[in-house]
């Protein structure tokens, strides 16, 4: 079972008939009331998601300060917004689009480039740090710092496939 809460009436005017194919069952919302309406269980489980989510934060702006990478400091959500554009082969869109493929080939790691959420400023990133498990999250990072290290050490025009065989 899952929700959608939004303020974006175009979205729930499309939305607006989807449930003819994915209605809810009526044991699973009397076993979804259920669960919602027992307090203790609904406070312990928002303490262990909030515990999960601030040490996937905590490991994602971790790895970014020891990479040096700008970053914006959240006060909530599931995303951290870097700023790569130092590392980028040129300051432009395409630049973007290079390092993202970089990141992509090289690394099998996925951000969404800034570009994509209309940033005007190209090199900056969304770093979704809560849609994979911490160990996953760490590989990731881990691969980052390598991705990152090649760059400033052989610059883009000095980038080789052998140079990046041991990012993964």
């Amino acid at each position: 079972i899952g929700t959608l809460y939004t303020q974006n009436n175009q979205l729930l005017s499309a939305l607006a008939n989807l449930n003819i194919f994915s209605g809810v069952s009526h044991p699973m919302q009397i076993m979804l009331s259920e669960i919602l309406t027992d307090d203790n269980f609904v406070y312990h489980f928002l303490e262990c998601s909030r515990e999960k989510i601030r040490y996937s934060y905590e490991l994602c702006t971790r790895k970014l300060e020891e990479m040096v990478i700008p970053y914006v400091v959240a006060k909530a959500g599931i995303f951290v917004y870097a700023d790569f554009s130092s590392l980028l082969p040129s300051q432009t869109a395409e630049g973007e689009a290079q390092f993202a493929s970089l990141l992509l080939d090289a690394a099998r790691i996925i951000m969404t480039p800034g570009m994509a959420q209309h940033d005007i400023k190209p090199g900056f990133f969304r770093i979704c740090f809560c849609f994979i498990t911490p160990d996953v999250l760490e590989m990731a990072m881990n691969r980052l710092d390598k991705i990152v290290g090649k760059i400033r050490r052989y610059h883009w025009d000095d980038l080789k496939a052998e140079t990046l065989t041991d990012i993964i």
